[in-house]
């Protein structure tokens, strides 16, 4: 008989927060934000790993940071992620 007790199921604690975005160039994206545990948000922009081969050992997503230390104020997609075309994220 399968326990379907929820009280001893560990309770999740949540980390952030995430947005599914397309690109101008069509290209879809999820950008959000995550807590440490001291409080501090990161910024931050996944994208699918359009280099990924069937079989490899390469993973699925890229994680970025939005806004990575000594860069501009503004928040630019890096350059590298700019030229993934993907299918949809799956979650």
């Amino acid at each position: 008989m399968e326990n379907t007790n929820t009280a001893n199921k560990p309770k999740l604690e949540e980390a952030g927060a995430l947005w599914k975005r397309v690109s101008k160039s069509g290209t879809t994206y999820l950008n959000g934000t995550v807590k440490t545990k001291d409080g501090q948000e990161i910024k931050l922009l996944i994208f699918s790993n359009s280099n990924k081969t069937d079989g490899s050992n390469q993973p699925d997503y890229r994680v970025y940071f939005d806004n990575p230390i000594g860069s501009n104020a503004g928040s630019e997609t890096p350059k590298a992620a700019k030229s993934n075309k993907s299918d949809e994220i799956p979650f």
